[in-house]
């Protein structure tokens, strides 16, 4: 605990030590302990425990919107992903929330799985696979949110 985890962006190429030439920006709060960030649709997400949802400027290291998972402020060990047009994400108490993806997302919906959940959805052929303790879900997105997210990207 006594580390410091950071966020590092690094411009591609270069030899040896880039520190000084090559740090981007450097993001040393809001860090999840476990989760991934998501790249998508040009912004950079994470969530961390007590259901903080941060978006980054990926090109700045800016903040761009910050806020709480209303109805899902657990813990998070599941990666956020997206499609669509949103983000999905699943809180150890198998909160499943869903996002408009965008720098001033909004939270749409929170279903409860009511089974603890550990592992990062899967997204295959506009369907939502989601695993808890004991049940696997399979959710289709609708036809016409997916083709229009895909003619939007």
């Amino acid at each position: 605990m006594a580390s410091r985890n950071s966020l590092v962006a690094i411009r591609h190429g270069g030899r040896w030590d880039l520190t000084a030439t090559s740090v981007i920006w450097t993001v040393q709060k809001f860090l999840p302990r476990c989760t991934s960030p998501l790249l998508y649709q040009g912004v950079l997400y994470m969530v961390k425990e007590g259901g903080i949802l941060t978006a980054v400027d990926p090109k700045t290291g800016n903040i761009l919107k910050q806020g709480r998972l209303t109805g899902a402020l657990d813990d998070y060990y599941a990666s956020p992903v997206g499609a669509a047009g949103m983000v999905f994400l699943l809180s150890q108490q198998g909160k499943a929330t869903v996002v408009k993806a965008g720098a001033d997302w909004e939270i749409l919906a929170v279903n409860d799985l009511e089974e603890e959940a550990y592992a990062t959805p899967a997204i295959l052929d506009d369907k939502l696979y989601i695993r808890t303790r004991g049940t696997l879900y399979c959710f289709a997105v609708p036809r016409e949110v997916a083709r229009r997210s895909r003619t939007n990207s």
